[in-house]
């Protein structure tokens, strides 16, 4: 168990720089268009600057419903990104102290 958790924990915290990468270059996107894409939604950005991982729309639509998923493929990216930002670091703290907890328990 402290393994798996140790990987939700430093899995969520290496996700969440990536996420920052993607919302920064969302961001960019936005400025450099004199933010009128404000409402770009994040299938939009994915599909239109990011193709190379448009497909995490289609694992979503598989392990969600799709009512959902296309609802959270509907959130403007600059909302998106970094609730779940917040999200991850939140996820993985817990992780990580989850762990430390365990092994102090096994000692």
């Amino acid at each position: 168990m402290r393994s798996f958790l140790l990987f939700i924990g430093y899995s969520s915290y290496i996700g969440s720089v990536g996420d920052g990468l993607l919302g920064l270059y969302a961001l960019w996107v936005l400025i450099g268009n004199n933010l009128a894409l404000l409402n770009l939604s994040l299938n939009d950005f994915l599909a239109q600057y990011v193709e190379f991982i448009y497909w995490v729309k289609q694992v979503a639509l598989y392990v969600m419903p799709e009512g959902f998923a296309n609802w959270l493929f509907g959130i403007p990216a600059v909302i998106y990104f970094p609730v779940r930002i917040l999200m991850s670091l939140i996820i993985g703290w817990w992780a990580l102290k989850k762990a430390e907890q365990l092994k102090t328990k096994n000692v």
